[in-house]
């Protein structure tokens, strides 16, 4: 996508186009933006219709709960490796914010039940502790990711 939008910080190949407000930020500003880059809210959206359409008459199978959930979390990664690249700029997607735009919308999904708890593997105490742990550590893994990726 022309310009990355969604990017966390940056490329090389981008600081020609001159200041980010990402990059300008510090502290706990620079987390909070990175943070909202990470929500994959577009396909929270979707994944929430398509919730209410699974959650009407006649009760759906585990099947399409499944079906659902997957196809919701390849958009993610979809979008999100779109958004954080620009092949004509030459800026490779940002695989830590895909990576981790991933893993927070299955615990966002795990913290409802929904297909989790039609499989039997859903606990309603575990899950909120699940999202709390996931929010208070998420910026630790990210950080890791991104020297994992050297980013």
């Amino acid at each position: 996508m022309r310009g990355a939008p969604l990017r966390i910080e940056r490329h090389d190949n981008q600081k020609s186009l001159g200041p980010d407000a990402a990059d300008s930020a510090s502290g706990v500003e620079k987390w909070a933006l990175a943070a909202a880059k990470l929500v994959p809210g577009e396909v929270v959206a979707a994944y929430l219709a398509g919730k209410a359409i699974l959650q009407g008459p006649p009760p759906l199978d585990g099947a399409w709960w499944l079906g659902w959930t997957i196809l919701c979390l390849v958009a993610v990664f979809g979008l999100r490796r779109w958004m954080t690249s620009d092949r004509s700029a030459g800026v490779p997607a940002e695989w830590s914010a895909v990576i981790m735009s991933m893993l927070s919308f299955v615990i966002w999904v795990f913290s409802f039940g929904d297909v989790f708890k039609l499989y039997g593997i859903w606990n309603e105490r575990e899950s909120g502790l699940a999202l709390i742990a996931w929010t208070l550590l998420a910026p630790l893994i990210l950080l890791g990711l991104k020297r994992l990726f050297r980013e």
